[in-house]
């Protein structure tokens, strides 16, 4: 199931994409939708805040509260990568629209023909990127985190702690299987080692190796322990060596 938010001042434009979007998931094939229509974007941003979870936004950028252009800005500040495709009857807003990583930009009227190959495209991503989710129950609820956000994870008093890219720090519960266990499906990926009893670290955010530190792009030096100093020296050579000859 995607989960859409739509957000349009004007409510027949909004009705009729609420109405597309239904017709979308109807046809064969294609996922249900659960989908919420604002006619606020103070009100989208409040159930944002509150918790609620959507997999994508539709958003009008001719709004007279606030555009749409201003409301992706403030989902991007609480969300991290929000999926938005942004609805306009004009194309001036293409540069500042993309300058937001805009999923895609759609000219008014909005109609099947161009709707519904994005909502494809959105489909497909969403279940490539569902793929590379780790679930997390933290005291908060079950979370989504992206594993290519994740510069390391440290185990604290029986809690892992996940330092995100984003700024982001999440805390799991507490742990009643084994760290390794617990962090297993990052440990299976290339990029990520362990350099110590208590730290994982996602190789992307590497910048330089020494004898009993390894140093993140993001300012964190993390700890190598000394029975990992071998496997992590290796690892870090291969890694590096493996992604020079990808570029």
């Amino acid at each position: 199931m995607l989960r859409l938010a739509i957000c349009d001042d004007d409510k027949k434009d909004l009705t009729k994409t609420a109405n597309l979007s239904r017709e979308w998931s109807r046809r064969q094939n294609k996922p249900d939708i659960k989908l919420k229509t604002f006619h606020s974007p103070f009100h989208l941003l409040d159930d944002v805040s509150g918790g609620e979870v959507f997999d994508f936004f539709l958003l009008d950028i001719l709004m007279p509260d606030m555009t749409g252009i201003t409301l992706g800005e403030q989902l991007c500040h609480m969300l991290a990568e929000p999926l938005i495709v942004y609805l306009s009857s004009s194309k001036d807003y293409y540069s500042d629209a993309f300058r937001l990583y805009a999923f895609n930009y759609v000219c008014k009227p909005v109609e099947k023909d161009v709707l519904f190959p994005i909502f494809d495209r959105i489909a497909n991503h969403l279940e490539q990127q569902n793929s590379n989710m780790f679930i997390l129950k933290t005291a908060d609820g079950i979370r989504q985190i992206p594993f290519h956000l994740v510069v390391y994870a440290e185990l604290l008093s029986h809690v892992c702690h996940f330092y995100l890219a984003d700024g982001r720090h999440i805390k799991s519960m507490y742990l009643r299987s084994s760290f390794n266990q617990f962090l297993a499906p990052f440990l299976e990926q290339p990029n990520f080692i362990k350099t110590h009893t208590s730290f994982v670290v996602n190789l992307n955010y590497a910048s330089s190796l020494a004898t009993n530190t390894l140093s993140l792009t993001t300012g964190d030096v993390i700890p190598v322990a000394r029975s990992f100093t071998a496997k992590v020296q290796q690892s870090y050579i291969s890694y590096w060596l493996r992604e020079g000859e990808m570029i």
